[in-house]
């Protein structure tokens, strides 16, 4: 399984010199299987699967 941060950046200025600041907002898995998922931190019980977005093309004759 491989595990990755995800991030949001916060960029400022103090004392005249910007900054960025990083927070993390959750993790990514990766299984060996290769399904994914995140999860939030604000959202710690919830799982969000990801699925790899199909071109529009498929989707439409998907749906006929």
């Amino acid at each position: 399984m491989q595990i990755f941060i995800i991030c949001t950046k916060r960029i400022f200025e103090k004392d005249g010199v910007v900054k960025t600041k990083w927070y993390k907002a959750g993790i990514l898995k990766v299984t060996d299987k290769g399904h994914k998922y995140i999860r939030l931190f604000h959202q710690p019980e919830t799982e969000f699967y990801i699925f790899e977005a199909k071109p529009k093309m498929e989707e439409i004759q998907l749906n006929e």
